[in-house]
């Protein structure tokens, strides 16, 4: 999956940090090493804040390598010091509108001819709490539809059972081709209440258990079986499970011809994704997701695909939000939370307009596809495959709770 981030490549001083670089007492893990009198010292490494990552109480640091080093020594507040060979660094747990002192400093991967560079300092001050000055509605509101669209299907979800006309449970253990942990059943689908809100939804749940021969339970619904559409506006409002770590919630649309043509022939258009590996590194899975489309022929052991990941300015695993698609003759676009923000631009854009070759994307986007919610538990795009590491699943269970789906489509 390709996926395309922002890096900032200055400090923002928005977020009030700064860099200096000293020499602190604090020791690294090669203090015991003495190197010769004309080794060279590294150059300090220049710790910046990776775009979007710094929450009320985390923040994700990324660098550019340094040359000779094989490692780097972090410590926050003159702590306990981490060791890491990557290119970023993750901290969390810390509190709202608190300032916090990063020392940093590149170890040698030869310490016959360099020895360690300077400490450079970072100043991080994290953000400030949003829930401690701001009311949030007792009401969802409702989404403003522009005129041009008619609602043409829907399911509120308020009943006791599953409309089995509109849904199909799905039944299966084979990692949906991607290595997953769970075995989808009806034991993971139910109809009910969302706690804190009293909303009546569909709910997916995961729970870790040995189960049919897998590690873990869930949930998967789709619409093969009871409806497809083509071109429209398809809206779902969602209530999220705490995906750290291991869990991959989902929100998408496949084509109605998969079972005769295959994938990825048949057309996948992801709305919603969330849960992504590089999301766990960087600590930022509440606000880390993507969409996607991915069609055409395997070719090479590849096929074509794109998929852009964002950060969202909030977190996305408190509360429910609305994830919408725009599809058209031109282009697929998801967006996120309309009914709060009805001017947001779209997190996912792909144009399906060239019909040019068989690698086209506008040959695959234009037919039925039906809708899919799913929750699934580990696998490739978590970059989990042992269930004691789905930590999302320590207490048991989770859940996501769908209040609505509601397909438009615009007037003839």
């Amino acid at each position: 999956m390709k996926m395309i981030y922002t890096l900032l490549t200055t400090l923002l001083l928005a977020i009030g940090s700064s860099c200096t670089t000293e020499q602190p007492n604090t020791p690294s893990d090669d203090s015991t090493i003495t190197p010769p009198a004309d080794a060279i010292e590294l150059a300090a490494p220049q710790p910046n804040i990776f775009a979007g990552s710094l929450t009320t109480t985390s923040f994700t640091l990324i660098w550019e390598a340094v040359e000779g080093a094989g490692s780097y020594d972090i410590t926050i507040n003159d702590g306990e010091v981490a060791t890491t060979s990557e290119l970023f660094y993750a901290v969390s747990g810390l509190e709202p509108t608190t300032a916090y002192t990063v020392k940093m400093q590149a170890l040698p991967t030869d310490a016959k001819t360099h020895k360690p560079s300077a400490w450079a300092t970072l100043t991080v001050t994290t953000a400030n709490d949003p829930d401690s000055d701001k009311e949030f509605p007792d009401e969802i509101p409702e989404a403003v539809i522009p005129a041009e669209y008619t609602l043409v299907w829907s399911d509120e979800f308020n009943s006791s059972e599953l409309d089995l006309t509109k849904w199909l449970i799905e039944d299966n253990g084979n990692g949906g081709g991607n290595n997953e942990l769970q075995y989808y059943d009806s034991r993971g689908v139910s109809m009910g209440k969302e706690p804190d809100s009293g909303r009546d939804c569909l709910i997916l749940t995961a729970r870790k258990e040995q189960y049919r021969g897998k590690t873990a339970s869930s949930g998967r619904v789709n619409t093969s079986n009871g409806y497809t559409f083509t071109h429209g506006r398809i809206d779902a409002l969602i209530r999220l499970p705490k995906t750290a770590d291991g869990l991959w919630p989902a929100f998408w649309l496949l084509g109605a011809d998969y079972k005769q043509v295959g994938w990825p022939r048949c057309g996948e258009i992801d709305i919603l994704e969330m849960g992504n590996s590089t999301g766990i590194r960087r600590g930022m899975q509440e606000r880390y997701f993507n969409g996607a489309c991915h069609w055409g022929y395997y070719e090479g052991g590849g096929y074509p695909n794109y998929a852009k990941a964002s950060d969202a300015p909030y977190s996305l695993q408190d509360g429910f939000h609305l994830f919408t698609l725009v599809w058209d003759e031109e282009r697929v676009a998801t967006y996120l939370d309309l009914h709060l923000y009805p001017d947001a631009e779209p997190y996912f854009v792909m144009n399906i307009d060239d019909r040019s070759s068989d690698k086209s994307p506008g040959n695959y986007f234009h037919h039925d596809f039906f809708i899919i919610f799913n929750l699934a538990v580990g696998g490739n795009f978590t970059g989990i495959w042992d269930i004691d590491k789905v930590t999302a699943l320590s207490g048991g269970e989770a859940h996501m709770y769908v209040d609505y789906v509601r397909v438009y489509q615009k007037n003839k």
